[in-house]
């Protein structure tokens, strides 16, 4: 079942193109993991999925109904009903400070949705347990490692029930350590068949996690497919260049794959 279409896609920051005709599908299920450069489009087009950034062409279809259809968008309460069915990790966290963890998990729900205290509590406290992080419940995040944090912003997602969730750069400002854990998580909930866009830089993640990869230059889609396809039988010589350096790269940071644990 296809849950998110996207059509020629175009995106212009004054001069600047950023994203050229960019067209992919995401199925039920899919784990999309977006690899490239810095500055290649990948954060800029998660944030037109989600309507952070309007596009100025093209198509972005979320599970039958337009989001943008030939460069038009619909109505806010239209925009607002469609957005709602997806939930983004952030690479800086965002949390806010000043509210504890089940706050910051139940805030949302509440305003937006006007749900009941019990049944929040209930759904808080579960996905707290589901990425490891029960105990901290009452927490302030000024008390939470950059991990912790990070795995808290996933429960908090995950809380407005979307049918998929977008991630940007989730464990570019972790140490290995605390990548690990996060990326636990998210093995966890790929495991459990959530649909996932995620813009990482974790060629681990996008290889063994991933059934499928898209690699961006520039501001294209230059190549994609299986990770065995773009990892081990990639086509343009481009890709071969990225993947080559960021592989050693990492392998300068670490010389150990991080070994993913399960929270769930």
């Amino acid at each position: 079942m296809e849950i998110i279409k996207v059509k020629q896609l175009n995106k212009k920051f004054g001069a600047n193109h950023v994203l050229k005709d960019i067209s992919f599908e995401v199925n039920k299920g899919d784990v999309m993991a977006i690899i490239g450069s810095s500055g290649s489009g990948k954060s800029t087009l998660l944030r037109c999925l989600i309507d952070l950034e309007k596009a100025d062409s093209g198509d972005i279809i979320m599970e039958g109904k337009p989001l943008l259809k030939d460069g038009v968008y619909p109505s806010p309460p239209e925009i607002r009903a469609i957005i709602m069915k997806m939930g983004m990790v952030f690479q800086h966290f965002n949390l806010f400070p000043h509210l504890t963890v089940r706050q910051n998990l139940e805030l949302a729900p509440k305003v937006v949705k006007k749900e009941e205290a019990g049944a929040m509590s209930q759904r808080c406290e579960a996905y707290l347990n589901k990425v490891g992080l029960l105990e901290r419940i009452d927490a302030m995040p000024s008390t939470l490692s950059g991990g912790e944090k990070q795995r808290v912003a996933i429960a908090r997602a995950l809380m407005m029930n979307p049918d998929i969730l977008l991630f940007d750069e989730p464990t570019s400002a972790l140490d290995p350590e605390l990548t690990g854990e996060v990326l636990s998580v998210m093995q966890s909930l790929a495991n459990e068949h959530m649909t996932m866009v995620v813009v990482t830089h974790e060629m681990s993640f996008a290889r063994e996690v991933a059934n499928k990869v898209v690699f961006m230059d520039s501001g294209t889609i230059l190549e994609e497919g299986s990770p065995e396809d773009i990892f081990i039988h990639p086509k343009e010589k481009r890709t071969q260049e990225f993947l080559s350096s960021i592989l050693r790269d990492q392998n300068k940071r670490t010389n150990k794959r991080y070994r993913l644990k399960k929270y769930c």
